[in-house]
């Protein structure tokens, strides 16, 4: 019976936490946290904190799908997807992403914003002789230093924008101009 209950709660949280949140459940965990933090009910206060975050990161994940470009022409492309990490894994974060494709080739964009793992990334991708030994070369999308790597018949191209995200581009050579315009083309003033 405790097991049934166990996987109803984790059930029934799952689906909480896939559905989109409103400003009053997030205004709810935040006023029940300083309940418990006034009462002295540290654990329940840090727990309510933790699921507020994750539900602004819901938000936040939905509109930063916003950002990826339509499709060039000939191309088609997925529905931009987003997922959310809570600040126990992995320090928290929000990854997105989108897929194009034809009958040829194949592109993916990868976001991946407000994790501290992204720091480390930041260093790297600004530290030439990182990028000269990891077979990198630099260059620009929208004013901003970017890594290209090229290794074989595939293409990728880093780069963290201004407001701290970290985009990844990768796809066929054969596909390397319309990577490039696809890369100059999100829509980064919404980050």
């Amino acid at each position: 019976m405790k097991t049934l209950h166990k996987t109803l709660l984790i059930s029934g949280l799952t689906a909480l936490l896939s559905m989109p949140a409103s400003a009053d459940d997030i205004d709810d965990a935040i006023a029940t946290a300083t309940k418990h933090y006034k009462a002295g009910e540290l654990s329940q206060a840090i727990a309510q904190l933790d699921y507020a975050s994750t539900l602004i990161r819901q938000e936040k994940g939905e509109q930063v799908k916003k950002v990826f470009p339509a499709p060039p022409s000939g191309w088609k492309a997925d529905e931009a997807s987003s997922d959310v990490a809570g600040a126990a894994m992995f320090g928290g974060g929000i990854n997105a992403s989108r897929a194009y494709y034809n009958d040829n080739s194949r592109i993916e964009i990868q976001l991946m914003m407000d994790s501290p793992m992204l720091q480390a990334f930041s260093m790297m991708l600004s530290n030439p002789s990182m990028i000269a030994m990891s077979g990198g070369k630099l260059t620009k999308i929208q004013g901003i230093q970017a890594v290209q790597k090229i290794d074989g018949d595939s293409v990728e191209i880093q780069f963290v924008t201004p407001s701290g995200a970290m985009v990844t581009l990768s796809g066929d050579k054969a596909a390397q101009s319309t990577l490039l315009e696809l890369a100059n083309a999100i829509d980064l003033k919404k980050l």
